[in-house]
């Protein structure tokens, strides 16, 4: 097996690039040396082109790997490494690609006859290779067998290739000689998602749950009067069966039930079967797809109250729940996102690149759109991608809204929720409590220009330059909404438009991570007022705290012994009186 030195050592000795371009590829692979994904000599790592494939990725960039400072730099790195790689690797077997002439090299050549575009037919390509690996011609391919290849876990790099392949396929089959299957009928081919199916709950169950139901909703009668207090929405009591038919189908599912049929909830109250349930599920040995911690703790929680409800001893349920580890931070920000907001504040150029990202969103979206007329269409999909990025970047940076709440603006008329007033008055937004998550609202705050960018520049340039082309030829008739100031984009399609975006700008961040980068920076400066942050991100100071921010201990462990120096200055200065 080859390793990265024999590569560089390769390269070196056989001039298989020009001296400049050799060069940079040397620096390429040397560079492995100091990478932390790596942590060996490169006479240790191994130069196989698959192992890469898995820790690299092959195809467009989704992230941006410790030790990058752009996805320029990230894909220039990973291209030449894995050329060279390639190169070597090819040039050591020295072995020529073998032709095999069976019906998929028929069927390609079909295609081709048929007028498909070659680049198209690599993903038929791809297909092939996959279906020979099992001895399989185009005539017995079954749909069961496309969608294990869709769902194997190496697939990662080719199922868009293996969806192109077989909607093509469908697309040409009766201009073609070759038999096809009938798996090939024209019906997209996704990965399939197994959710926990919800059984009914039986008569008796439903019953008891039915009652407690309507008990939460009147609320408990306490206190000497017995009013009633502790009353909860219809909608949050509808909830609650989530939790409470999870827990059945999980417990029917694990066979811990001897009649599903008639089971009350003090058949199902004992302690011992919830943990068994419990395991089952961190351990992933249910027949679905496994739940977050936070998903189950909620529904766990939710059987608690239920089995309280009922009459039954819930507090055994309380400390078995409080044993798991698992659920030691779901009232608190995951450890996911507090190394996120770690390493954010302990970089200072994401920092910069992240407060500068409306001035230079706009700036590369105005260039873009200057051209949008004559552009392809791809240049104009990506015109307008960057655009609604520039306007949601600029309000953002500005009030860190949740991405349901800003796709939910309106815009236009004197009731709209953002109201343009020019450069003297600026932009006037206001959240009604219908469209927040908390019911917190925003009432007429206005957004003032700043360094990183002028929020209402920015927006009265999207309403006017982006906003009708987006309306008029890149939302689908049934999705337009005139009344929205983003027209009716979905929330997929914005939260993929700023990854990509705040990706090639070198600071990558979900939507919810705006809020949190915000938090952490404001949360971190002397004399951090969490009044105003709560207010800025519309939720309480607690949550803020728990959820939102990280806090670098070791600047106020140095400000606590500054106060506390001070402090015993000013005491010992005084003396005794």
């Amino acid at each position: 097996m080859k390793t990265i030195a024999d590569v560089i050592e390769k390269v070196q000795a056989d001039g298989l690039y020009a001296p400049a371009s050799q060069k940079k590829v040397l620096g390429s692979l040397r560079r492995i040396r100091r990478m932390p994904q790596y942590g060996l000599p490169l006479d240790q790592i191994s130069a196989d082109l698959a192992t890469f494939d898995v820790m690299w990725g092959h195809g467009p960039a989704r992230m941006l790997p410790v030790g990058f400072k752009a996805k320029q730099e990230f894909t220039v790195w990973r291209s030449q490494v894995r050329g060279a790689i390639a190169k070597v690797v090819e040039s050591a077997t020295n072995t020529k690609a073998v032709v095999v002439r069976d019906a998929w090299y028929d069927l390609e050549n079909e295609l081709k006859k048929c007028g498909v575009n070659p680049k198209k037919l690599i993903s038929v390509g791809v297909l092939a290779e996959a279906a020979r690996k099992r001895s399989l011609s185009p005539a017995l391919i079954t749909k069961s067998w496309l969608q294990e290849q869709i769902d194997h876990p190496e697939a990662i790099g080719r199922y868009r290739a293996l969806q192109a392949a077989a909607k093509l396929i469908s697309k040409h089959r009766t201009e073609v000689s070759v038999e096809i299957s009938t798996a090939f009928d024209g019906t997209s081919i996704c990965k399939s998602r197994s959710c926990c199916k919800r059984l009914p709950l039986p008569a008796k169950l439903a019953a008891e749950f039915e009652e407690w139901r309507q008990q939460r909703i009147e609320g408990d009668r306490v206190g000497h009067r017995l009013k009633r207090r502790g009353a909860c929405s219809t909608a949050r009591a509808d909830k609650m069966l989530d939790g409470v038919s999870y827990v059945y189908t999980a417990m029917v599912t694990a066979g811990l039930v001897n009649c599903p049929a008639e089971c009350s909830v003090a058949d199902l109250a004992d302690p011992s079967l919830l943990e068994e349930i419990i395991e089952k599920e961190l351990e992933h040995e249910f027949p679905w797809t496994s739940i977050m911690a936070t998903t189950l703790f909620e529904y766990l929680s939710h059987w608690k109250l239920f089995v309280a409800g009922a009459g039954a001893d819930s507090e055994p349920l309380r400390e078995l729940i409080s044993e798991y580890d698992a659920f030691e931070n779901v009232k608190t920000m995951s450890s996911g996102r507090r190394d996120w907001c770690e390493e954010f504040l302990g970089n200072r150029t994401k920092q910069i690149a992240f407060l500068n990202l409306p001035d230079t969103i706009f700036r590369d979206a105005r260039k873009a759109m200057s051209t949008f007329d004559s552009a392809s269409q791809h240049h104009k999909a990506a015109a307008i991608a960057m655009g609604i990025a520039a306007c949601a970047a600029a309000i953002w940076t500005s009030l860190p809204l949740r991405i349901s709440t800003l796709l939910r603006l309106t815009y236009g008329g004197v009731e709209a929720d953002v109201q343009l007033h020019g450069p003297r008055k600026g932009l006037v937004l206001t959240t009604p409590p219908t469209i927040v998550k908390n019911k917190y609202s925003h009432r007429y705050i206005t957004l003032t220009s700043k360094p990183g960018g002028d929020p209402q520049e920015i927006v009265s340039w999207f309403v006017t330059t982006v906003r009708p082309k987006l309306m008029e030829a890149y939302l689908a008739p049934d999705l337009r909404r005139p009344n929205l100031l983003f027209g009716g984009i979905s929330y997929s399609r914005l939260s993929s438009i700023w990854r990509e975006t705040t990706l090639d700008n070198g600071v990558p961040m979900t939507p919810h991570q705006v809020r949190h980068a915000l938090a952490t920076i404001m949360a971190n400066q002397k004399g951090a007022d969490y009044a105003i942050i709560s207010a800025l991100l519309g939720d309480t100071e607690a949550t803020v705290r728990k959820n939102y921010v990280f806090v670098d201990q070791a600047q106020k462990h140095e400000e606590g012994q500054n106060i506390l120096a001070n402090l015993q200055n000013n005491i010992l200065k005084r003396g005794v009186k």
